[in-house]
């Protein structure tokens, strides 16, 4: 269980990871878990971001819901339900450095594709929904990132920012109940990791409380660079700090 220097170092960052998904409705897992890997293992990371994840998108859709696209938002957690095994196979059994490079490579060049206005192939297209979702909760469930996948997709609708984090929320909701029961069953769920999601969730209501209020003061142009600006700094980061490590 995180204690002394390393429980305010997690607070601090639960608190800016909770401001940044508030604001903009994803990126906590960026934000948070390159700092959190250096003070407790991958697989509690995963766990813990996770958990604190699914705690902040209810507070998020108790705030937004009624903006919420319900027929996309529940096609893209189709993909992400069916996603979640795979995705808790993998943290339990394989080695997350390449697969963090690649998720972060991936994100990267569609960030890039759309700070140029270039149209996704397929974006808007029906089943563009259940594979964004898929391969976002892969990523999410195993290596605790991967939300800026779903967040390209959610953007590239032209929503209002508001139902972009409400839409979002509820497919983040979804399948992390699912991940929480695979976690549960494949023993990756201890006392000491539901002790740690508890202890940082003063942090994580701070944040949201923060976030909300930022939120409230963003228009479609300055939530749309805000959230590139998200996607691409921690995917650069990522990308640089996990290439480091070949």
């Amino acid at each position: 269980m995180l204690t002394g220097y390393e429980l305010l170092i997690a607070l601090f960052m639960i608190w800016l990871g909770a401001t940044v998904m508030g604001s903009v409705g994803f990126g906590m897992g960026l934000v948070v878990s390159p700092v959190l890997l250096l003070l407790v293992e991958p697989q509690t990371v995963v766990v813990v971001v996770n958990g604190e994840i699914g705690l902040l998108t209810i507070l998020v859709l108790a705030r937004n819901w009624r903006h919420i696209d319900l027929k996309v938002a529940m096609l893209m957690s189709i993909g992400g339900v069916v996603a979640a095994p795979i995705g808790v196979l993998a943290l339990s059994s394989a080695s997350p450095g390449v697969l963090r490079i690649s998720v972060s490579a991936v994100v990267l060049a569609l960030a890039f594709l759309m700070v140029f206005d270039l149209q996704l192939p397929g974006v808007r297209r029906r089943l563009a929904g259940p594979v964004f979702g898929f391969l976002s909760s892969l990523s999410v469930t195993a290596l605790s990132i991967g939300g800026p996948l779903a967040a390209i997709y959610a953007i590239a609708q032209g929503w209002p920012p508001r139902t972009v984090r409400a839409s979002l929320a509820l497919y983040f909701l979804t399948y992390e109940i699912a991940a929480f029961a695979l976690y549960a069953w494949t023993g990756l769920i201890q006392r000491g990791t539901l002790a740690n999601v508890a202890v940082l969730a003063p942090g994580l209501a701070l944040g949201f409380g923060l976030g909300t209020f930022l939120a409230a003061r963003m228009d479609q142009r300055v939530f749309r660079r805000a959230a590139m600006a998200v996607i691409i700094g921690g995917s650069v980061v990522l990308l640089v700090r996990e290439a480091a490590r070949f």
